[in-house]
């Protein structure tokens, strides 16, 4: 849900990397060229991929991703303004690769904080495995959701170039395979993000929240400021929700990271415990 092609910086046509990920077995696909729109429509025919036309708002500040974009927006350098006009247009807006740099600091966390209406966060960014900084972001994420912002987190290729791409992908549970709803469970939490770990169920149920797996070797559940609240070995794992409600304001939320061979992991989205988190 976040690739380039020789609109922008990409070094492959946009019908090569379509190709390229069709041959991959993907369904849905956002290319999101560098401060250019590129209408989709006419590539459909062409590929058995779901399209979703997006952008990469890239100039005058940290990069935000433009997700069922609708036109080419300002790039303002207040990322406000930025995502109140992708929002306006019935998109949504990703904020990317916040580790990026030599500093660790492409997107300054203050900046994360003060901007509103964003629907998540990379947390994971495949191309930075090859360039300063580091690929992961949850730290960020945690510390958003401790400040109570419910925030999503994505894992994305970021490809320009062949050796970029099948590095990370949402999977998404959506109740049809279009363009509206793909889009839909990807704003609104009902997908997970992964580098290779397969997850086959997420479920809330009987004061647990459970997930399963069909490679994990180990899960770990993640509360509130990012503290490690159970692990366990193997494919599949349950957490006990509190049920006192000042244990649950204490919680705030609960992630799950699923473990896989080769450094592999998916990550489920927060389950929230209580009204502020």
């Amino acid at each position: 849900m976040h690739g380039h092609s020789t609109f922008s910086d990409g070094s492959e046509t946009f019908e090569d990397v379509l190709a390229d990920y069709e041959r991959r077995g993907y369904d849905f696909l956002a290319m999101t060229d560098h401060d250019i729109f590129v209408d989709p429509t006419e590539y459909r025919a062409n590929t058995t991929l779901t399209l979703i036309p997006g952008v990469e708002v890239s100039r005058n500040g940290p990069h935000v991703l433009q997700i069922d974009a609708r036109e080419l927006i300002e790039p303002d350098r207040d990322r406000q303004t930025v995502v109140d006009a992708i929002n306006a247009q019935g998109a949504f807006a990703i904020m990317n690769h916040p580790n990026w740099g030599y500093n660790f600091n492409h997107c300054p966390h203050e900046v994360l904080e003060a901007v509103d209406g964003y629907a998540g966060i990379e947390i994971y960014n495949g191309v930075i495995e090859r360039l300063a900084g580091t690929p992961l972001a949850t730290d960020r994420w945690d510390m958003l959701l401790s400040k109570g912002r419910r925030v999503w987190g994505y894992a994305h290729d970021d490809s320009h170039s062949p050796i970029d791409v099948e590095l990370a992908w949402n999977v998404a549970r959506a109740a049809e395979d279009s363009v509206p709803a793909i889009v839909e469970a990807l704003r609104t939490g009902s997908f997970y993000a992964s580098t290779g770990v397969e997850i086959t169920d997420v479920a809330v149920a009987d004061g647990a929240l459970r997930v399963t797996t069909s490679n994990a070797q180990r899960i770990r559940f993640i509360g509130k400021h990012g503290i490690y609240r159970q692990t366990t070995d193997g494919a599949s794992a349950s957490y006990a929700l509190p049920t006192d409600a000042e244990e649950a304001e204490g919680l705030a939320y609960v992630r799950a990271e699923c473990y896989g061979a080769g450094g592999a992991v998916a990550w489920t989205q927060p389950v929230f415990l209580n009204a502020d988190a």
